[in-house]
């Protein structure tokens, strides 16, 4: 990872990362008309997801764009984004759930969807990522797992390589489902702000080697070019060395 993080240890994730997230926002939407903001699943952005959900002001919802880090590849048959019935392990349900389901809708939601067919719909998804994104995010909301992976982005696989693509089709996740789209390395880079949330002592021995420069962990081995904050609980943050920490 190039370039230090700004790292924040607390018990409320939410109560950080909240405020933060509607910062930049706001910034975004006031000097640029709108925010690209890419959202990860899993249960540790779930609270940040309701904080979100009761705080974030109402006339920012037009200029918020969302769209996802990654994605279960699970077919569904998706109309309208609000009204579709997205499977309970997708994380587009996870802030349907949680924020979108139950706030003002968004400018516009780019769901990663699937057909079943991993490659053409990655291409499917880029394409139109080019067209209502411009092929680019404003800001991320990343997790890691154990194994210091990032998105759908895990040690040693092909995807964490591919860097001519905004899009890239996991056929062979070591965590289940196996099949997947995530953004890639390049995209995650190029965000002007990273936001990376994570909880719990199994993350504490990645996140320490990541900070280090171990670019064997896809954590370790980005390398963003814009502001970076990680948010940690004291679990979590706890192979850190001291000084590290805000």
């Amino acid at each position: 990872m190039s370039g230090a993080p700004a790292i924040e240890v607390t018990d409320d994730l939410a109560g950080v990362a909240g405020p933060l997230l509607i910062d930049v926002i706001a910034r975004r939407v006031r000097d640029a008309g709108r925010c690209r903001l890419a959202l990860s699943g899993g249960g540790t952005p779930a609270p940040t997801f309701e904080w979100l959900r009761d705080h974030l002001p109402a006339e920012l919802y037009p200029g918020l764009h969302v769209t996802w880090i990654d994605e279960r590849l699970l077919p569904v048959d998706a109309g309208d984004w609000r009204s579709t019935d997205w499977p309970a392990d997708t994380n587009i349900r996870l802030a349907m759930d949680h924020w979108l389901g139950d706030a003002p809708a968004p400018g516009k939601v780019v769901p990663m969807l699937s057909t079943g067919h991993p490659q053409p719909d990655a291409a499917a998804f880029a394409a139109r990522f080019a067209a209502e994104l411009q092929g680019a995010i404003d800001v991320s909301v990343l997790g890691v797992g154990p194994d210091g992976h990032i998105a759908s982005l895990f040690p040693g696989h092909p995807a964490l390589g591919v860097r001519d693509a905004t899009c890239a089709a996991v056929l062979d996740s070591p965590k289940p489902p196996p099949t997947r789209l995530t953004l890639t390395l390049p995209v995650l880079e190029a965000a002007p702000v990273t936001v990376l949330l994570a909880k719990g002592a199994e993350k504490a021995d990645v996140l320490a080697r990541a900070l280090a420069g171990d670019d064997t962990l896809p954590l370790g081995r980005l390398r963003p070019r814009g502001d970076v904050h990680w948010i940690l609980d004291p679990a979590a943050a706890a192979g850190l060395k001291p000084g590290a920490t805000a």
